[in-house]
């Protein structure tokens, strides 16, 4: 392939970007809103303009190539320099918009529910909230802050803590009354919810009371902490679940949903307030996270 002498249409470099970080066309098409298609064939143009292979296509894979990786650091630092500059832009002659990505269960049971107060504080600031699972790419998807579970330190991000976390383990009332737990050893007989992904399980709470690995009679497997709750609440089994240290079951979930199988267990999670360091939306950050902090705090 020859490659072109001017620079390949700003264009396709989104494709390319989100393709070569997720290393899945898939995955970069429903980031984008596109089909793999479209993708492939931006993908494909890209490469005939650069006159290099950007990827390897395997089986059911695709690898970077030397030329790829390289070309992705370009793509990466120019999208970033565009978003941000547009960021600062609608920030100085746009309505004030603030998009915060949280866990789905931090969404629906926490921050929903109250957002009339922000909004009241705050009339002319558009607000919008994503539950997801993912460590989100702030770069790639144009979030403000996001509340993070971990050690508060990610590169090139502020972090300020919101609260600490202790462990819940939640089942239905009609689940307890046909099998009573009355120690972690009584788990054994029922099924334990677990989440994909998830940063403190089953067995880092068994490591944390001194009883090595929790065992259950079965495993349901599912994709989020709400999922997780959902399922527990039909009775399908018990779930390990987090709160802001000193939260109550009934305050989060009225009507006798749930009842705690154990008393809550202290752990070292933290839940973080984060946003990319050198913001221009400090002021409006600082005051959504004192907000943030006073729901689960």
């Amino acid at each position: 392939m020859k490659a072109s002498k001017r620079p390949p249409p700003l264009q396709l470099l989104p494709a390319f970007e989100a393709s070569a970080r997720l290393l899945s066309f898939s995955k970069a098409a429903q980031e984008l809103h596109l089909t793999t298609s479209a993708i492939s064939q931006q993908i494909k143009q890209l490469e005939e303009l650069l006159g290099q292979p950007l990827f390897l296509r395997l089986t059911r894979r695709i690898e970077l190539t030397d030329a790829g990786a390289q070309f992705f650091q370009v793509a990466s630092k120019t999208l970033s320099i565009y978003r941000q500059g547009h960021a600062e832009f609608v920030h100085e002659f746009g309505q004030p918009e603030l998009r915060l990505s949280m866990t789905p269960l931090i969404a629906h049971e926490f921050v929903l529910p109250q957002v009339e107060s922000f909004q009241s504080s705050h009339p002319d600031v558009s607000i919008s909230i994503e539950g997801s699972m993912d460590v989100v790419d702030f770069d790639a998807i144009g979030i403000d802050a996001a509340i993070r579970v971990g050690s508060g330190k990610w590169a090139g991000l502020t972090a300020w803590p919101v609260c600490e976390c202790e462990a819940v383990l939640l089942a239905s009332p009609a689940l307890l009354a046909q099998h009573p737990i009355e120690g972690i050893q009584d788990l054994e007989q029922h099924t334990l919810i677990r989440r994909r992904h998830e940063q403190f399980g089953w067995d880092d709470l068994g490591a944390l009371l001194g009883q090595g690995e929790v065992n259950g009679k079965g495993a349901l497997l599912v994709d989020s902490d709400l999922a997780a709750l959902h399922a527990a609440e039909r009775g399908l089994g018990v779930v390990l679940s987090f709160l802001p240290v000193g939260t109550s079951i009934e305050a989060v979930w009225p009507g006798n949903r749930f009842t705690a199988v154990l008393p809550p267990v202290p752990t070292p999670l933290k839940a973080w307030f984060v946003f990319r360091t050198g913001s221009s939306k400090t002021e409006l950050l600082q005051d959504a996270f004192t907000w943030v902090r006073s729901l689960l705090s």
